[in-house]
């Protein structure tokens, strides 16, 4: 395992799933009868059928998603999407980032405890606003879920003249596997975004 290159896979694997979708311009493709059509969240379609007849269809999106990566699952908002990325090494990455900026990175590891690597994540996501002149500070965190599991690791901020971000990484394992769970969003966010972090922390599970 080179735990270095996981903070750079998280912003690799975000350049990919964002050009993921290129096409022809429509998020999702509804099939009927086999008659294939464009269609986006909210769009309401005639679509006509082998038999000439008309249907109307229309697609919405859930207000809340229910999201299982195999060893863990959380909810999050119907608008939103989860990319997966394997960073290999038998890490994979499950990444939500919204449009302005907040993030829940989670890691599920195979063969391997990451509870001793949330120090070296944390390092990696905020050594260019460090290498910038940022200021940091940090300290020790855990979170209980729903289920009794302690998820263990750091809280941290840093400061610049212009904003102040938020991280968390916190982890549990043995040494057969485990999971690993970053959050970070821009403090002058807190009253738009805040209520994505305590849907994550209030619904997720591990099964570790």
């Amino acid at each position: 395992m080179r735990p270095l290159r996981l903070a750079t896979a998280i912003a690799m694997g975000w350049l990919a799933a964002n050009h993921a979708n290129a096409g022809d311009g429509k998020g999702f493709r509804l099939t009927i009868d086999g008659i294939s059509v464009g269609i986006n969240p909210g769009d309401t379609l005639e679509v006509t059928m082998k038999d000439g007849s008309k249907v109307p269809v229309e697609l919405q999106r859930s207000e809340t998603v229910t999201f299982t990566g195999g060893k863990f699952s959380f909810d999050h908002d119907g608008k939103f999407t989860v990319a997966k990325t394997d960073l290999g090494d038998g890490v994979q990455q499950y990444a939500l980032m919204t449009p302005i900026g907040t993030g829940i990175i989670v890691q599920v590891y195979k063969g391997l405890n990451p509870s001793s690597y949330t120090d070296v994540v944390l390092q990696q996501m905020v050594q260019e606003s460090l290498n910038g002149g940022a200021k940091i500070s940090k300290r020790p965190t855990q979170r209980t879920l729903l289920s009794g599991t302690v998820l263990k690791g750091i809280k941290a901020e840093t400061t610049t003249d212009d904003d102040v971000m938020e991280y968390e990484i916190v982890a549990t394992g043995r040494p057969e596997g485990g999971v690993l769970v970053a959050t970070f969003l821009n403090r002058e966010n807190l009253p738009r975004e805040e209520g994505i972090l305590d849907k994550l922390w209030s619904t997720l599970k591990v099964d570790f």
